[in-house]
């Protein structure tokens, strides 16, 4: 005798359970500043931080310059200053190279409101913590696979991957509210460990702008994660998660384990 809607009820609630899981993102760290404006970002606590990072050794504590607000804001500096604001990931991201979770998107909407035309706000990895009154590119041997979006209109690029990558700039002309996605890719169906040490996807919300992909072509040691400010640039930033993606090929085993998990019951 079978049970087609006994059946059709436990397949369901299998592939439910597991989409939460595996084909869902799992948001690692994310922060939704709802702070005040005069308060500082510094030492505010992220809204949610996983406690995988913590135990891998990272901390939800905001490291920021005093330009990075509660808020969200971010307040104009002076010619040739820079400001970070940072989260530590501890090895996390390392420890998931070469393995089928070692995916990784860091996200946020940066909108430079004022300042030099040329002069932006920067989202991306970092190997190190840089200094706080410092900017990506100030400190670029630490910086890496960054999105930034300028005052205004430069023709000028947008994506930099940074030391040991496969190219160093793609994108062009970013400027103004933009919202970015950096994409890592570690996996071994990536090509990584035999063709390259990782792959970059750079997603942004520019109308007609198509994703870039670069490469790193050197094993990468990436800790921290953030956001920075060049120069008179002054703003707002909002929208800030970090999560880890499961491996496509995961999800369509499971799902042709849950089609014979109805076979089975059915045949009974």
């Amino acid at each position: 005798m079978t049970f087609p809607s006994f059946t059709l009820k436990v397949f369901t609630v299998f592939m439910l359970l597991f989409s939460t899981t595996a084909f869902g993102e799992t948001v690692l760290i994310s922060h939704d500043f709802g702070g005040l404006d005069s308060e500082n970002l510094n030492g505010k606590t992220a809204t949610v931080f996983s406690s995988a990072l913590t135990s891998a050794g990272g901390s939800d504590t905001w490291t920021a310059s005093t330009a990075f607000k509660a808020n969200g804001d971010v307040t104009a500096g002076s010619s040739e200053s820079g400001a970070a604001a940072l989260l530590g990931v501890g090895s996390y991201i390392n420890d998931h190279m070469g393995t089928t979770d070692g995916i990784f998107s860091l996200t946020a909407t940066l909108n430079p409101t004022s300042g030099g035309g040329a002069n932006f706000l920067s989202l991306g990895y970092f190997t190190v913590p840089i200094d706080l009154d410092e900017d990506f590119a100030s400190d670029a041997s630490s910086a890496r696979a960054t999105a930034l979006t300028r005052v205004s209109s430069i023709n000028a690029k947008e994506y930099y991957v940074g030391p040991g990558a496969a190219g160093s700039a793609e994108g062009t002309d970013g400027f103004g509210q933009r919202t970015y996605s950096i994409v890592l890719d570690f996996t071994p169906a990536s090509g990584y460990g035999t063709t390259n040490s990782g792959t970059i996807t750079f997603h942004s919300d520019k109308v007609g702008d198509t994703p870039s992909v670069l490469y790193f072509s050197s094993v990468q040691s990436l800790t921290y994660i953030g956001i920075t400010r060049d120069d008179d640039v002054a703003g707002n930033f909002s929208n800030f998660e970090f999560t880890q993606i499961p491996e496509p090929s995961t999800f369509l085993l499971m799902v042709i384990a849950g089609m014979g998990l109805t076979v089975f019951l059915r045949r009974r």
